[in-house]
């Protein structure tokens, strides 16, 4: 079992449908799993090597979407950051994970700039900027080094090779970094797609944060059954109703 299988499946059986839509952004599968492909290359080019940790730290994107999967295609392990987190907490996160490479958006772009130029963070050693605005000194713009990028052949990490470092919410002690596998991910994924009977032409809304394990869940099923992705940057009521009302969404996850 591995996650990228799921992406090379889409391509075979839905390569013309849409895969992901981000507001005006609209990806088929195979456009996807391409720019997956080149941002995996363009990491590798950054430096970045096996069982090195990715971290994102960002609203909901399809960005996030070909972060999470090109981190496992370079061979590495992604680390999604709780935005909700304050300064310090995400500088331990970051730390503690060792992660050497960053994924920015403009929200929380400042934070990082302050904790980057008080040394609080001596692990990350590259930030790509994901956001379309004028991509701040010292980051790579996400575009630019993908559109750079040429494809690069896929890691093929598997089975009991980490995927994701998922931490604990930290309320009784220490936030902690939990080892998801190849295997953890895809197993789950299968038992969401089975409990909760989601159709092959599934519409997804990413409305829950993209950092918690929950829609993470989500998006590895939704792949699996090349279905569709569709983003907002965070949970809004009217946000969602708009979004399941232009889009046709079907499933998505949403807290009582």
């Amino acid at each position: 079992m591995y996650l990228t299988q799921a992406l090379k499946r889409a391509v075979q059986i839905n390569g013309k449908q849409i895969a992901t839509q981000d507001g005006e952004r609209i990806r088929t599968w195979s456009e996807s799993v391409n720019r997956i492909s080149k941002l995996a290359s363009a990491l590798k080019n950054l430096g970045f090597s096996d069982n090195d940790r990715a971290a994102i730290l960002s609203l909901n994107s399809d960005r996030y979407f070909e972060a999470l999967y090109a981190s496992v295609w370079a061979g590495g392990i992604f680390v999604p950051i709780n935005t909700r987190l304050a300064p310090p907490e995400i500088e331990f996160w970051l730390n503690d994970s060792e992660s050497s490479l960053l994924f920015v958006d403009k929200a929380f772009v400042k934070i990082i700039e302050q904790s980057r130029s008080e040394g609080k963070i001596p692990s990350v050693k590259e930030i790509i900027y994901m956001s379309d605005d004028k991509c701040p000194e010292n980051m790579y713009n996400y575009e630019n080094i993908l559109s750079e990028a040429s494809d690069v052949d896929d890691a093929l990490r598997s089975k009991d090779d980490i995927a994701g470092l998922f931490y604990t919410g930290g309320t009784t002690g220490r936030s902690k970094g939990v080892m998801l596998s190849h295997t953890n991910l895809v197993s789950n994924s299968f038992n969401t797609i089975t409990a909760l009977d989601v159709p092959n032409d599934a519409r997804w809304i990413h409305a829950a944060p993209m950092f918690h394990i929950a829609d993470v869940t989500g998006a590895i099923a939704i792949t699996h059954i090349a279905g569709q992705h569709y983003f907002i940057p965070s949970y809004t009521p009217d946000g969602v109703l708009e979004a399941i009302q232009n889009y046709s969404i079907t499933d998505t996850l949403l807290v009582p």
